[in-house]
């Protein structure tokens, strides 16, 4: 059986501002490029090392159980945690970086001060999951938390 794969969530509005600016820059050199316009080869580099970005940091970008360890994946790097070094997991809304495409994250306390914080789009079926992988945790609503 295959392990369970959960997409990350994407807020309308961080879709835009990931979308729009490419596909109007693409259509804009493609006007450019229609008119003849020599210098055009530079617009199409910014657009390639956007793409390239894009693939290299951003997509894809999804969170997998495995059988032992969490793998976060965001675009050519993956990050494994161990279910064992999992202290909690709680709700969040922290801006900072992170392999979330959402603000309704939820953050990974794994002992380091900089643990992930994660946007699963199903988010009530990977907290489930994740507490029947981690089994030193429970489920609280919307978290889990040290079984005591």
């Amino acid at each position: 059986m295959p392990n369970p794969r959960f997409k990350s969530k994407i807020d309308w509005w961080l879709g835009i501002l990931l979308f729009v600016p490419p596909i109007s820059s693409v259509a804009a050199l493609t006007g450019l490029y229609v008119e003849g316009d020599p210098e055009v080869w530079a617009g199409w580099a910014g657009v390639a090392m956007v793409v390239a970005i894009y693939g290299g940091l951003v997509f894809p970008m999804y969170y997998e159980l495995a059988d032992d360890h969490l793998i976060i994946r965001f675009g050519l790097v993956r990050s494994r945690v161990k279910y064992a070094d999992i202290r909690q997991v709680k709700p969040t809304r922290n801006p900072l970086s992170s392999p979330a495409l959402s603000l309704d994250r939820l953050h990974i306390d794994s002992g380091s001060s900089l643990g992930p914080n994660i946007s699963p789009a199903d988010r009530d079926g990977f907290l489930r999951e994740l507490a029947a992988r981690a089994t030193h945790l429970r489920r609280d609503g919307d978290r889990l938390v040290p079984a005591e």
